[in-house]
C-alpha cells in the first residue's frame, strides 16, 4: 500500500487531534480521582480493681484509644457517682475526682462512660473501677503493749512442760517449743499443730505502726515459706485473743534438727 503526501498529512493531523482530545481543558494530563479518608476511632473499655479510701487526684490508669487521622480526646459522659473521677482530656488518665466516694462500705464499685473522639467521630466506652476493702482498725481503741522489751529464751533439749522454759505472757498464753515442731500455748496445748499453734493467738509480720493494713493469720503461715526459721529478725505484731491485747516480738533465734531452742524478744505492758 503506498501513501501519498496527502494521506500521510492526514493521519498526522488525526494524531493530534486525538491527543488533544485526551488531554484536560488546560491541555494536562486528567488528575486521578483522590477517595475522601474516612476518620475512624478505636477505643478499649477500661476495668481494675482499685485500694479504697484514696487521696484525691490519685491515679487509677489511663483508658486507651486513638485514630488513624490526627489525635484524640477524652471526655466523662456520665458516671454512677458524680465526681468521683477525672479524666484528662489529651491523655486519657484517670484519677480520683472525691476521695471520699471511694469507700468500700457504700459501694464495692464505680463506673463511668467515656467518650473517646476525633473531630465529629467518637466511639464511647465503659470504665468500670472494683474497689478493694482494707482492713480499718482503730488504733486507739486497741490495748497495746508498749513497754520495755522482753528476752525470753528456751534452750536447746529444755523440757517445754517446765514453767522455765514457758514465756507466760499472761494467764491464758504461755508460749514454748518442743524439739520438734513450732510455737505453742501450755495452757491449752500438750504439742504444737501446724495449722493452728499457738491456740489463742494470731500473727502477722510488721510493727504497731502497721496495724491498719494488717492480716493476721496463724504463726506458721505469718512465717515466710510457711518456715519459722525464715522469720528469724523480721518484727511480728502477735494478737493474745482472749486477753484482746497486741505485742510486738520478734523472733532472734531458731535452732533446727530437732533441739526446740529458741530466743525472741517482745514488749511488755
Amino acid at each position: 500500500m503506498s501513501w501519498t503526501l496527502g494521506s500521510k498529512i492526514l493521519l498526522l493531523a488525526a494524531t493530534v487531534i486525538f491527543q488533544q482530545c485526551s488531554k484536560g481543558d488546560d491541555g494536562g494530563d486528567t488528575p486521578p480521582t483522590t477517595e475522601p479518608l474516612t476518620i475512624t476511632v478505636t477505643a478499649s473499655n477500661f476495668n481494675t480493681n482499685f485500694d479504697e479510701n484514696p487521696s484525691d487526684g490519685a491515679s487509677i490508669g489511663t483508658v486507651q484509644g486513638s485514630t488513624n487521622s490526627g489525635s484524640v480526646r477524652f471526655s466523662i459522659v456520665s458516671q454512677s457517682d458524680a465526681g468521683a473521677i477525672a479524666i484528662n482530656a489529651s491523655s486519657g488518665q484517670i484519677t480520683v475526682g472525691d476521695a471520699s466516694l471511694f469507700d468500700y462500705e457504700t459501694r464495692m464499685v464505680i463506673t463511668a462512660v467515656v467518650r473517646v473522639s476525633s473531630g465529629s467521630v467518637s466511639e464511647e466506652v465503659t470504665v468500670t473501677i472494683n474497689l478493694v476493702d482494707l482492713s480499718e482498725v482503730d488504733i486507739s481503741a486497741l490495748t497495746l503493749w508498749e513497754g520495755t522489751a522482753l528476752t525470753f529464751s528456751k534452750a536447746n533439749g529444755g523440757d517445754p512442760t517446765q514453767s522455765e522454759n514457758q514465756d507466760r505472757i499472761t494467764a491464758n498464753v504461755w508460749l514454748t517449743r518442743g524439739d520438734l515442731g513450732i510455737l505453742y500455748n501450755a495452757v491449752t496445748e500438750g504439742a504444737a499443730n501446724n495449722d493452728s499453734s499457738p491456740a489463742g493467738t494470731e500473727w502477722a509480720q510488721g510493727t504497731f505502726a502497721d496495724l491498719e493494713m494488717m492480716e493476721f493469720t496463724n504463726f506458721r503461715a505469718a512465717c515466710p515459706n510457711n518456715k519459722p526459721k525464715n522469720v528469724v529478725g523480721i518484727p511480728m505484731v502477735v494478737h493474745l485473743i482472749q486477753d484482746d491485747v497486741y505485742i510486738e516480738l520478734t523472733i532472734t533465734s531458731w535452732a533446727q534438727g530437732k533441739l526446740g531452742g529458741f530466743t525472741y524478744q517482745r514488749s511488755t505492758p
